[in-house]
């Protein structure tokens, strides 16, 4: 028999259609027919819907029981075109909060904030509640360094001196590499992808903002993972935040430096790929979590036929 699965794509981290980050979301309510819940467990099929949709990420969502109307829970598994992973982005219309179960990050909430008074679009405001990622800085000499910076040049024209610091997130296998603000802009840097394929799962890129109304840029490709450049990366911003805010050059570096134009422990984060998105980015360092700070939108909605 056939079957048939609902789908919407939402644009994360814009107020606007076609710009953020898309992604294709698919539901699994309690109520779904067992047919239903069987697809959900069918993991081959799963990855063919993702490679079919070919964005950065499809969002399975089955909800479990123990939920409410006012936070329903759901198990949240991600996959790029080419791979599972457990990366994040959420909607429900009607819900005030949501609870996602995942195998990476353990139980992880989104809320629905209120709309502002001057807002004149439809997107949803959604806070995201994550752990902060662990970095360690690579100083000179290390063994990781010659291989990011071979690759970084292949890929960008980029030397050692363009760059002025280099951390590793152990959990994406990924550099965060901060550029030199006197280097090319991030928005205009040309990069050859293929050519960091090769090291590192996910390459984080960031410089502190030339544009005013935000503290960082921010550009993250994967090719090894089958994203060449992801559009806005909540992941990436989990490691952005303590990448720029508790390294004491770093965060000297930021527009302002020290200034109290900035939250102390906040930032407002650009992602400048060519769709673009934003968010704000809040650091609790006792507890060693981040809130994203953003906005989504619903673009499109259908059925796949089986």
């Amino acid at each position: 028999m056939a079957s048939s699965l609902p789908f919407e794509t939402v644009d994360a981290f814009t107020a606007e259609p076609f710009a953020g980050n898309p992604a294709a979301v698919l539901v699994f309510p309690l109520a779904s027919p067992p047919a239903l819940q069987q697809l959900s467990r069918d993991d081959a099929l799963m990855q063919k819907i993702a490679a079919e949709f070919n964005l950065s990420e499809t969002a399975f969502c089955v909800e479990l029981e123990g939920g409410s109307d006012e936070e329903p829970s759901y198990e949240l598994r991600w996959r790029t075109p080419t791979e599972a992973h457990t990366l994040f982005t959420s909607h429900h219309p009607a819900a005030k909060a949501i609870s996602f179960h995942t195998r990476k990050s353990g139980v992880l909430r989104a809320i629905r904030n209120p709309p502002s008074p001057d807002d004149t679009t439809t997107a949803l405001r959604i806070s995201l509640d994550f752990p902060s990622a662990s970095l360690v800085t690579l100083s000179d000499g290390h063994r990781r360094l010659p291989k990011i910076f071979a690759a970084l040049k292949d890929a960008t024209g980029l030397s050692e001196a363009d760059v002025r610091r280099i951390a590793w997130y152990d959990a994406w296998e990924a550099p965060v590499i901060e550029l030199s603000h006197t280097s090319t802009p991030l928005a205009a840097l040309d990069v050859r992808v293929t050519a960091l394929a090769s090291y590192a799962r996910l390459w984080i890129l960031t410089q502190p903002s030339p544009e005013e109304g935000y503290d960082i840029h921010s550009r993250v490709f994967g090719p090894a993972v089958g994203i060449d450049e992801d559009p806005v990366t909540g992941a990436a911003h989990c490691a952005l935040v303590p990448f720029w805010l508790l390294d004491h050059e770093s965060a000297a570096r930021l527009p302002g430096g020290g200034s109290e134009s900035r939250s102390a422990m906040a930032l407002r984060a650009k992602q400048v790929g060519k769709r673009g998105g934003e968010m704000v980015v809040v650091l609790d360092e006792e507890k060693r979590r981040v809130e994203l700070r953003g906005q989504a939108r619903r673009v499109m909605k259908g059925v796949i036929e089986l």
